[in-house]
C-alpha cells in the first residue's frame, strides 16, 4: 500500500479511537492526534484546521449510505476535493446548486441547472465496479467545470455579505421588475388594438437606451396576451360564482371580415354586490364548426362549463338569455332558446328589443304598398350612388364638393338594419335634395319628376319624422344603463309622441313651404302629380302604433306579460286606488316574480314596501326589495353589446392580420373589454403567475430570439464616404 494512503487510514483509526475515549474532551481539542503521529499528518492537517467542520463531516460519512462502488475513504475523499459534494442515500448531488437552484439574471441560453444534482440523483454507471467508479468521478468531474456551476459560485460569492434568501430574492425582484416593463408594453399594444409584432420595435428602442430585454418577439407577446387574458377571466369568474350572481346570457353570431368564419360571441351581465349597477361582461368569442342551433348550444355550454359555471351554477343562477330574433336562436321548435329552456326550465327568454322595434316598423310599412314605391325609389338612388363608375363619381364628387355635401352617405332605406342607418340615409336624401334633382335631370329624367313632385318632398319629410323617433329610442335602448323597466316607459313615451304626430305635423312637415320658397330649391318645378300618390299618412302612424305595442309591450313567451311582474317592484306603476294592506292581488304575483328572479324576496320587506310607499313617497328601500331590482336590472333587454363586440372584432381582425386565430382574437378582445386602463393596471400579479407556469422570465437569454434585418453593404456603404 502506497505510503499516504497508510497515513490517511492511521489517521482514521486514530482519531476514532480517541474520540470513543476522549469524548468527554470533544469541546477542548477535538481534531488532536498524538505526538508520535504527527509526522504521518502532515499531508492533511492544514486542510482539517481551515475547515473545523471536517470531524463532523467524517461522522456523516460514517452514518452515511454511501454508493455500492465506494469506500469511506472514497467518500471523504471526494467531499474533502469538491466542497460542494454531498451524498444523501446513495446518491450524489449538489448542496450549492440545491440552494440557488436558478440562474436568474445569469442564465443563458442552452445554460441551465442540472436537475439531478439538485435533487441528489446522480448515480454511478457500469456493471462493475471499476466502471462504476470511473462514472462518478467523470460525473463529478463534468459538474464541477460546467458553465452552470461556476455561476452558481459566482453567486455565492456574491453572496458573501448578504443571505442566499436574500441574494435570490434581490434576483427575482430585478428579473420580475423587467418582466413587468414587457408585459406592460404588451398590454399597451392590445389595449390600443395594436399589432403584436410592434412589441419588437418597441423593446429594440428600449434595448437601445441601455435595458436589456430577451421576451422580444411576436411569439413571447402571443403567449404573454393569452396569459393575462386567462388570468383575467380566471379572477373575474371565480369571484362571481363564489359571490353566487345572478347572471343573463347575451349571444350573436356574426362572421368575421377578414377570414369569413362563423363566430358566436358570448357576455354575460351579472349582479355584485359591489356595484350599484349590473356589470356587463364579455365571456368569450368562440368559432363555429356550423350556424345551427345545435352546434351554438354545445359551444354555449360547454364554454361556459370551461369558465366554471358548471349545469348546477346555472340551474341556480341563469335568470334569462336575449339573442336577436333569429329562427336559429329564438326558434320555438329548434332554436337556442327551446335547449336551453329544456336544461334551464325557468329561464326568461328575451328578444333583443332594438330588432323588435326595427320589426315593428317592417311589419308597418308591408302592410302599406305607396310604401314600396317609396322604398324602391331611395333604393334606386342608392344603386346609383353605389355603382362603379368613374365617371359618374368624380362628376358626383365634384357636385358634392362645391355644395359641402356628402351624397355617398345616401343608403338603403327600410332595410334589414337599425332604424338609425334608416334615419341615416334618408337625412343624406332631404339635404342633397337639390343636388340630386340637378344630377338627374340631365341622366335620369323619371327620377327628377318623382323629386319635382311635392308630395314625394312630403313623404320624405314624414318618413325623416317617424325614424327620428324610432332612433331616438333605438338609440336609448341601446344605453348600457337602460333596463328593462326603464325601456317599457321610453316605448310608452314614443308610442305617445307617435299618437300626437297623427294629429299635428312633425318637425320635417312643417320646413316643406319655406324649404320650396328657398333659394336651394328654386330651380325646382314643383307640382302636384296625381300620378306619384302620397303616402296614407294616418294608416301608416296607427299600424306603427299597433305594431309597436303588439311586439314591444307583449311578452309572447309568457301568458302574462312579464312587465306586470316586475312593477310590483316600482311604486310608480301602481294602482293606488285599488291597493289595500295588505295587498293580496300583489303577494299572489310575487311568488311568481320571486320564482323568475330565483331569489326570495321576504313577504315582511314587501308589506313594509308598499306600507311605507302608500304612506310617503321618499321612504328607505327593503334589503331584499333592492337586491330583487338589481336582479331585474341584470336582465339584458338587447344584443347591442354583442354588436359592439363584433365592431371590436373587426377592428382587431383585418384583412392586414388575418394569421391571427378565433382564440387568439378571444384573447385580444377579453384584455381590451375587461383590462383596467393601463395607468391602473398591475402587472404584478400576472408576472408571478408567468413565473410559476414555469415561464421564461424577460432576463432569460434561452427565450427565442428576434430575426435581425440583414443591412447591406451598399446601404452601409453611404455611411462610410469622407
Amino acid at each position: 500500500m502506497p505510503k499516504r494512503q497508510g497515513d490517511v487510514l492511521h489517521f482514521l483509526n486514530v482519531k476514532k479511537v480517541k474520540m470513543e475515549t476522549e469524548s468527554n474532551n470533544r469541546n477542548k481539542n477535538h481534531c488532536g492526534l498524538s505526538k508520535s503521529k504527527k509526522p504521518n499528518f502532515e499531508y492533511i492537517e492544514q486542510p482539517i484546521i481551515e475547515e473545523k467542520p471536517s470531524c463532523s463531516l467524517k461522522e456523516e460519512i460514517d452514518n452515511l449510505v454511501l454508493p455500492d462502488c465506494w469506500n469511506e475513504k472514497q467518500a471523504f475523499m471526494f467531499t474533502e476535493q469538491y466542497k460542494w459534494l454531498e451524498i444523501k442515500e446513495g446518491k450524489l448531488g449538489c448542496k450549492d446548486c440545491s440552494t440557488v437552484r436558478h440562474l436568474g439574471s445569469k442564465a443563458e441560453k442552452h445554460v441551465h441547472v442540472s436537475k439531478e444534482w439538485i435533487a441528489y440523483l446522480v448515480t454511478p454507471n457500469g456493471s462493475n465496479k471499476t466502471t462504476r467508479q470511473a462514472s462518478l468521478r467523470k460525473k463529478i468531474r463534468e459538474h464541477d467545470v460546467s458553465k452552470a456551476h461556476g455561476k452558481i459560485q459566482d453567486l455565492l460569492k456574491e453572496s458573501v455579505n448578504d443571505s442566499i434568501s436574500n441574494l435570490v430574492r434581490k434576483q427575482n425582484n430585478k428579473n420580475i421588475d423587467a418582466t413587468i416593463k414587457v408585459f406592460n408594453t404588451v398590454y399597451s399594444l392590445v389595449k390600443h388594438n395594436r399589432p403584436l409584432s410592434d412589441i419588437e420595435g418597441a423593446i429594440e428602442l428600449r434595448e437601445k437606451n441601455g435595458e436589456v430585454n430577451c421576451l422580444n418577439t411576436r411569439y413571447s407577446a402571443t403567449r404573454i396576451a393569452e396569459h393575462i387574458a386567462k388570468e383575467m377571466k380566471m379572477k373575474i369568474f371565480k369571484n362571481i360564482i363564489e359571490e353566487n350572481a345572478k347572471i343573463c346570457i347575451i349571444i350573436d353570431e356574426a362572421s368575421t371580415v377578414s377570414q369569413k368564419k362563423s363566430t358566436l360571441v358570448i357576455y354575460l351581465q351579472c349582479t355584485v354586490q359591489s356595484a350599484p349597477a349590473p356589470v356587463m361582461l364579455f365571456v368569450a368569442l368562440k368559432e363555429l364548426v356550423s350556424t345551427t342551433a345545435e352546434c351554438i348550444f354545445n359551444t354555449l355550454l360547454t364554454t361556459l362549463n370551461d369558465c366554471g359555471f358548471t349545469n348546477e351554477y346555472l340551474k341556480a343562477n341563469l335568470i334569462a338569455f336575449c339573442s336577436d330574433g333569429a329562427s336559429t336562436m329564438l326558434g320555438r321548435k329548434s332554436g337556442v332558446a327551446t335547449k336551453l329552456l329544456e336544461y334551464f326550465p325557468e329561464i326568461i327568454i328575451w328578444n333583443c328589443l332594438n330588432h323588435r322595434l326595427q320589426l315593428s316598423l317592417d311589419d308597418s310599412i308591408s302592410e302599406i304598398k305607396q310604401i314600396n314605391h317609396f322604398k324602391i325609389f331611395l333604393d334606386k338612388i342608392y344603386s346609383i350612388y353605389h355603382q362603379p363608375n368613374k365617371n359618374q363619381t368624380k362628376l358626383l364628387g365634384t357636385i358634392a364638393k362645391e355644395l359641402e355635401i356628402e351624397i355617398i352617405k345616401i343608403g338603403r332605406v327600410m332595410g334589414p338594419r337599425w332604424a338609425a342607418c334608416s334615419l341615416q340615409a334618408a337625412t343624406a336624401v332631404w339635404r342633397a335634395y337639390p343636388v340630386l334633382y340637378m344630377h338627374f335631370s340631365h341622366s335620369y329624367s323619371g327620377l327628377a319628376k318623382r323629386l319635382a313632385n311635392i308630395n314625394f318632398l312630403q313623404d320624405l319629410a314624414l318618413m325623416i319624422d317617424i325614424l327620428e323617433e324610432f332612433s331616438l329610442l333605438s338609440t336609448a335602448l341601446q344605453s348600457r344603463s337602460t333596463n328593462i323597466q326603464k325601456a317599457q316607459k321610453l316605448i310608452k313615451r314614443t308610442i305617445r309622441t307617435l299618437e300626437n304626430l297623427k294629429i299635428g305635423i312633425g318637425k320635417y312637415e312643417s320646413q316643406i313651404e319655406d324649404l320650396i320658397k328657398s333659394d336651394k330649391f328654386k330651380d325646382i318645378p314643383f307640382n302636384k302629380s296625381n300620378k306619384f300618390n302620397a303616402l296614407p299618412r294616418n294608416m301608416l302612424l296607427e299600424n306603427i302604433i299597433q305594431h309597436m305595442n303588439l311586439r314591444l309591450l307583449s311578452d309572447r313567451n309568457h301568458d302574462e306579460s312579464i312587465f306586470n311582474y316586475f312593477d310590483l317592484l316600482e311604486p310608480s306603476t301602481w294602482p293606488y286606488e285599488e291597493i289595500t294592506s295588505p295587498w293580496i292581488a300583489g303577494e299572489k304575483k310575487l311568488f311568481h316574480l320571486c320564482e323568475i328572479l330565483k331569489y326570495e324576496i321576504s313577504l315582511n320587506d314587501f308589506r313594509e314596501f308598499v306600507n311605507n310607499n302608500i304612506k310617503s313617497n321618499n321612504v328607505s328601500i327593503p334589503t331584499t326589495i333592492q337586491k330583487a331590482k338589481k336582479i331585474v336590472s341584470t336582465i339584458a333587454i338587447n344584443s347591442a353589446e354583442a354588436e359592439r363586440g363584433f365592431n371590436l372584432m373587426n377592428i382587431i381582425c383585418t384583412r392586414v392580420r388575418n394569421s391571427l386565430t378565433i382564440d387568439h382574437i378571444s384573447d385580444l378582445m377579453t384584455i381590451n373589454l375587461l383590462g383596467k386602463e393601463l395607468a391602473d393596471w398591475d402587472a404584478t400579479p400576472f408576472v408571478k403567475s408567468w413565473s410559476n407556469c414555469n415561464h421564461r422570465l424577460a432576463t432569460d437569454t434561452r427565450v427565442r430570439q428576434k430575426s435581425t434585418k440583414a443591412f447591406y453593404e451598399n446601404q452601409l456603404a453611404i455611411w462610410n464616404l469622407q
